[in-house]
């Protein structure tokens, strides 16, 4: 009687019709959503941080829970290796393209112990400054859909494990950054969106 939702968090190759229709029978009695992990909508960045589904996988994943009704929350991660603004944009403009209910944004951060931190320590990989990464936010936020209720701006590694950014363990810088910022040049969410 306590539960009130179910959330599965999978990936999107994950997804298929006869699961869909499995999460669609808990629909009467819960409210049911499913998390894909998109990241990025460059497939080649995808490749490059092992994401293992390409960007019409998950196209095929939302669309597929879209027809049964279960609402999807994506997750992007913003300062990816190799990728710049454009990238940021595409995969904003790749999501607006969805029905989607909502997202999580994340930094990306380095951890002990993953290729990404041998990329960080043989020169391959700068992570974002707090400045960048809160700018990155501002865009998200303001060119995605108002329909899409914003669930995190920012995900945060475990102290022991984290490499860098060193800011990354302080969320408040985050989450007070991008509300001055909103706040200082009335910025709002979907302020820049454009509908299809």
């Amino acid at each position: 009687d306590r539960i009130v939702a179910l959330a599965i968090a999978t990936r999107p190759d994950c997804i298929n019709e006869d699961i869909a229709k499995l999460l669609k029978c808990y629909s009467s009695k819960y409210y049911v959503w499913v998390e894909l992990g998109l990241q990025t909508s460059n497939d080649k960045t995808g490749a490059l941080i092992n994401r293992g589904y390409n960007s019409k996988q998950f196209s095929d994943a939302v669309t597929i829970l879209n027809k049964y009704n279960i609402d999807v929350v994506t997750h992007v991660m913003v300062g990816l290796p190799e990728e710049n603004n454009t990238d940021l944009i595409n995969t904003i403009n790749f999501i607006n393209n969805h029905n989607i209910q909502g997202i999580k944004i994340h930094s990306t951060y380095i951890i002990k112990n993953t290729k990404l931190a041998q990329m960080y320590y043989n020169g391959f990989y700068n992570p974002l400054t707090l400045e960048e990464y809160l700018n990155s936010v501002i865009y998200v936020l303001t060119h995605i859909s108002p329909k899409i209720v914003v669930h995190r701006i920012s995900g945060d590694a475990p102290k022991d494990l984290l490499i860098a950014p060193e800011w990354n363990s302080h969320k408040k810088l985050v989450l007070n950054g991008v509300d001055k910022i909103m706040k200082e040049q009335n910025l709002y969410q979907g302020i820049f969106f454009k509908s299809k």
